[in-house]
């Protein structure tokens, strides 16, 4: 009977495999921050705080992940650890505390589950990338840009939804993210939007992909644009709810001139994003964030450092004018809702308008952050453009 297993009793697998999942998936947050990251439990423990810090000493040994600190209740955590807090979810798990092979078992499920370990592939200018595949080679290939700053599991669905009949990569942005074997972030060699296409042609040169349709989302869109501009190895875009700089061509929505207005400061200096990220570290930062990717959203908040880098990197995507890099673009799809609040669909108009070859979709519902949801009819509009990009591919041939 495995140590710390009541006799008769089972441990509920689905319980471990379902933190374990969770732990990795909030990795990319409690690599980058100060250790120990702490962490409230969502229930009560029969044996306190130390039978939960047990717990997790062992789930996250048996995964390689940093250590967490386990304290009694969220009231004194910022706003960082009470998301990581969220998305754990820890409570005692059913039939008592897993023995060595189950949790040998239950870290090999989540550490090999969809989309698998990143891939690092090296930028043009040496900077480490870590990269994402699925699907099967040799199958049409897409590029998932996903925005600035968010981790690879903010775009995992997209990459479920598409690589059943395409070869499916994404990436993480340079410089945000910590390496698994504990070197930390790295040197930010360069973050202009030049820079930041470039960074797709390295992932697809990464997995040997001579072209690929690039499916750009919020400031990934502007990315996208970037890449097609300099290589015609894009073979087609979508670009959904994209955040442009258009000049005088587009509105932008109060969200918009907020967040360049942030980032401008942050980009100043260290000093400027620390004092910046002491206030934005209140747990009321969460209450407008969905509770169920708050975790993604608030990893370039999370440190000085980080927003410092996302002030410099982010900055560039939403300040660099968008309107030169439309005019040799590949045939695209633009989409966009009247109802998203975030990125101002005039800026997705202005985009498919001045493309070559564009066409443009507006949907009546959804907001910015459902386009990552990959839900059905986006889905199928994704699915439907690039079977027509195929068979065009094809009769050019």
């Amino acid at each position: 009977m495995p140590a710390g297993t009541a006799a008769g009793a089972v441990p509920e697998t689905g319980a471990l495999d379902a933190l374990a999942r969770a732990l990795l998936d909030t990795a990319s947050l409690t690599r980058v921050m100060p250790e120990p990251v702490r962490v409230a439990p969502a229930a009560p423990f029969p044996g306190g705080t130390s039978s939960a810090q047990a717990l997790l000493d062992r789930v996250t040994g048996a995964l390689g992940l940093p250590g967490l600190a386990v304290v009694p209740e969220p009231g004194p955590l910022p706003a960082a650890e009470l998301a990581v807090s969220r998305r754990l979810a820890l409570r005692p798990p059913p039939g008592g505390a897993p023995g060595g092979d189950l949790l040998d078992g239950v870290a090999r499920r989540a550490l090999t589950a969809f989309p698998g370990r990143p891939v690092v592939v090296p930028a043009h200018d040496g900077t480490p990338l870590r990269c994402w595949a699925a699907g099967p080679e040799g199958a049409p290939a897409v590029a998932v840009v996903s925005a600035c700053g968010m981790p690879s599991g903010l775009s995992v669905r997209w990459m479920a939804a598409l690589s059943s009949t395409h070869r499916v990569v994404t990436w993480e942005s340079r410089g945000l993210f910590a390496a698994e074997d504990g070197s930390g972030l790295g040197e930010l060699k360069g973050h202009g939007l030049d820079v930041q296409g470039d960074d797709l042609l390295a992932v697809l040169d990464g997995f040997g992909i001579r072209g690929a349709h690039a499916m750009g989302l919020c400031g990934g869109a502007a990315i996208a644009l970037s890449a097609a501009a300099r290589s015609d190895r894009i073979t087609s875009l979508s670009l959904w709810h994209g955040d442009y700089e258009l000049g005088g061509g587009a509105p932008k929505t109060a969200h918009q001139r907020d967040m360049e207005s942030l980032l401008a400061m942050a980009a100043r200096g260290r000093r400027q994003a620390a004092g910046m990220h002491r206030l934005m570290s209140r747990p009321p930062t969460l209450e407008v964030l969905r509770p169920d990717i708050a975790h993604y959203l608030i990893h370039p908040y999370a440190t000085p450092e980080l927003l410092y880098r996302y002030g410099l990197l982010n900055g560039a995507i939403m300040s660099t004018d968008c309107r030169p890099l439309l005019a040799t673009a590949p045939p695209a799809l633009v989409v966009t809702s009247a109802k998203d609040s975030t990125a101002h669909p005039a800026g997705s108009a202005y985009v498919a308008a001045h493309l070559p070859r564009a066409e443009l979709r507006t949907l009546p519902e959804g907001d910015h952050l459902t386009a990552f949801d990959a839900g059905s009819e986006l889905v199928g509009l994704a699915r439907r453009f690039l079977c027509d990009m195929t068979t065009e591919d094809r009769k050019g041939t």
